[in-house]
């Protein structure tokens, strides 16, 4: 979406897709990007059995693990560098997060609810109560990144 928005010549034509782009990396990629990236190496710290098991090793070697845990920061921070985006209110921005991420829950939930099982096996060692707790704690930190994105967006290219 990005590389499209970017070959546009006529900028009155980008201008959507450009408000999307900036939706789409304001709301989702950069908080929930930065959010996986810390919570994975922190649980991953503490008990890699919890987030990423010895015996997946043989399956995904440690450069792909890498690819899909530790890259992604330096390319948001990147893009957060290379490019200015345009935030939605704060308020509106909050609401999709918020939106986005009970989605989420409820997508978590279900597979739990049809399969039994934790798409994360963390959950599984948790209570009920843990398990809302966690995902309290996990939506409070999305928002931070979301927040820390505008700060970091705003501070470089100004509002």
């Amino acid at each position: 979406m990005a590389v499209v928005n970017d070959l546009q010549t006529v900028k009155t034509q980008a201008t959507g897709l450009n408000k999307w782009k900036d939706l789409v990396f304001s709301v989702l990629a950069f908080p929930v990007g930065m959010f996986v990236v810390l919570l994975f190496w922190i649980i991953f710290a503490y008990d890699r059995q919890l987030v990423y098991p010895e015996t997946l090793d043989a399956f995904f070697p440690h450069w792909m693990n890498h690819a899909m845990h530790t890259i992604v920061m330096p390319i948001l921070l990147g893009e957060i560098l290379l490019a200015p985006h345009v935030y939605p209110k704060t308020r509106t921005g909050l609401a999709a997060v918020g939106i986005i991420g009970l989605a989420y829950m409820g997508w978590v939930m279900f597979i739990y609810l049809a399969v039994g099982l934790w798409v994360y096996p963390l959950l599984g060692l948790l209570s009920s109560s843990g398990v809302f707790g966690l995902f309290f704690f996990n939506m409070t930190v999305v928002t931070m990144m979301y927040l820390l994105g505008w700060a970091l967006n705003n501070s470089i290219w100004g509002e």
